[in-house]
């Protein structure tokens, strides 16, 4: 660990050295040690930052008032919202003159963040990471230390500061787990159940039955036998999809990579047997008409239409929750747990969980007073200041006071839009004990946090998920260059199997192209980084 920390030290020496010889942008002087030629010291902060599209510029937020009063600086801002952030951005990492102090919220890829970091653009930050410095992310480290490992790049520095969001359990195995762990909740009718007289399926072939009485009934009662939809899905889509009821076969796939991971091993799901065979399985029910025949095409406002009409037309559909699809007709629902196929088979895999982003803030050569405006910073690692930054401040969208249990309440007027109007794209912590201690988890993910812990997890069976990793130079370009391609690839070619069949004609071609179009190396740079985050975080 010793020699590591020198070389650290001596690198961090060599990139000062570069960039007092090389900060640009503001004319305010050389650097040394956050003083200019003239021997003020640099208070005055230029950042690029990423807003939403109903946000007021950053300077306008009280947060930001606090934040600066309390550290004695001012921030003149360069805010970006919609589709332009990423072109602004570009343009300006791009354009090697006139750089701001820093980058907040502004969606930087690990490409970007491993290249400028290489090229001197943006600083390391291990150095101001500190007692002194950052007491509250410090104290956030101490509590989480595998938190470093999310934001250290394969270089060994930090370049960006890390954020954290843990809203979950505590499962009776001990460990924690996230509202994201099954993003795809199935809902059945179970008014329909009781037209057709049939009990709640517990294998997919009872589904299957049930699914044939939906399409044959006037289930939902209005004279027209014609407009059951039995299954409706959006295909592709991380909450809507059927990948739920792909368990008969052994396995979930809900990530949009298709990655999985078992016993430490990744793996790309859509190219396993058992995929192979679930597809073909689902083929037929397509040509039962059992399938909406709009669900590789329909988009969530007409999918959310079918449901929450004035007559009740799913059967069995697929949503983060099932009010939200269903409207009116929410009461007539319930859960469709994960069905084992005819054989006792039933296997779930876990969505991906990072609790972590890596994304949030860096600072660039240009900054003379890297020191202080890391101390600024840190201010948004404190919980109640957290707090605000996720959702908006105190006195408006948490009320003025705390209640007797210390715990700040949310206003009437607290919602989505005026979360889109307060929040600050900053680095924040929210961990599942400031739920309870600072303020409350909002209902909604009460409920399914509830769900989850009490009705869907009782059948997993593998709960081993992929983290939040720092892929390499090298790995980025593996993945950049090929998994796109080979996505769509895989999209194409299901859904026409779905549709039309033969899956089993075509698999090994399929097969072969996927490996032609590069899939075994991006499995292995998924590996490698799999193998650095572990490596990294026992070290801790």
């Amino acid at each position: 660990m010793k020699k590591r920390m020198s070389k650290v030290v001596s690198l961090l020496l060599i990139s000062s050295m570069v960039a007092s010889m090389t900060a640009c942008g503001k004319n305010n002087g050389n650097k040394v040690n956050g003083d200019t030629e003239t021997g003020a010291v640099q208070t005055d902060f230029e950042i690029f930052a990423g807003i939403s599209a109903l946000s007021p510029d950053n300077a306008e937020k009280p947060i930001v008032k606090q934040m600066n009063e309390a550290m004695g600086v001012t921030v003149d801002w360069n805010c970006i919202s919609g589709d332009t952030l990423i072109e602004k951005k570009n343009l300006v990492l791009n354009s090697g003159t006139d750089m701001p102090d820093a980058f907040m919220g502004a969606s930087l890829s690990d490409y970007e963040i491993i290249t400028n970091g290489s090229n001197g653009v943006f600083i390391p930050l291990e150095n101001y990471i500190n007692e002194d410095t950052m007491p509250n992310f410090s104290k956030l480290v101490a509590e989480r230390p595998e938190l470093l490992a999310t934001c250290t790049m394969p270089d060994g520095h930090i370049y960006t500061l890390p954020t954290i969001s843990e809203m979950g359990f505590t499962y009776n195995d001990g460990n924690d787990y996230y509202i994201g762990a099954i993003p795809q909740f199935m809902g059945i009718n179970k008014e329909w159940l009781a037209a057709v007289n049939m009990e709640m399926p517990t294998t997919i072939e009872e589904l299957h039955d049930v699914l044939v009485a939906f399409k044959e009934n006037d289930c939902n009662g209005n004279g027209d036998a014609t407009d059951e939809i039995p299954l409706s899905f959006e295909w592709g889509h991380w909450c809507a999809d059927m990948t739920s009821l792909f368990s008969a076969f052994g396995f979930t796939d809900y990530n949009a990579d298709h990655r999985a991971i078992k016993d430490g091993k990744v793996y790309y799901q859509a190219s396993s047997d058992n995929y192979r065979e679930a597809i073909k399985y689902f083929h037929d029910w397509y040509a039962e008409g059992l399938i909406d025949m709009e669900a590789f095409s329909q988009d969530d406002s007409q999918y959310i239409a079918k449901g929450s009409g004035a007559d009740a037309r799913l059967g069995v559909f697929s949503w983060w929750e099932i009010p939200e699809v269903t409207g009116d007709h929410a009461d007539e629902y319930e859960y469709l747990t994960f069905l084992s196929g005819e054989d006792g088979t039933i296997g779930v895999n876990l969505n991906e969980q990072g609790t972590t982003g890596h994304d949030r803030f860096a600072i660039t050569n240009a900054c003379q007073n890297p020191e202080l405006l890391m101390k600024w910073i840190d201010q948004c690692y404190d919980p109640v200041l957290s707090m605000q930054i996720i959702y908006g401040p105190i006195g408006e969208y948490f009320e003025s006071e705390p209640n007797a249990d210390g715990v700040y309440l949310e206003t009437a007027e607290a919602g989505g839009d005026l979360k889109a109007k307060t929040e600050l794209w900053a680095p924040y912590r929210q961990l599942s004990t400031d739920f309870g201690t600072y303020y409350n988890m909002e209902e909604r993910a009460q409920q399914r946090r509830d769900d989850l812990n009490n009705v869907w997890f009782e059948k997993v069976s593998n709960f081993e998920y992929y983290p939040s990793v720092v892929y390499s130079l090298e790995e980025t370009d593996v993945i950049n260059e090929n998994l796109q391609d080979i996505k769509d690839y895989t999209s194409e070619k299901v859904a026409n199997w779905l549709i039309n069949g033969g899956v089993d004609k075509e698999w090994d071609a399929y097969v072969a192209q996927l490996e032609n179009m590069g899939l075994n190396d991006v499995v292995d740079a998924w590996q490698s980084a799999y193998d650095r985050y572990e490596k990294e975080t026992s070290a801790k």
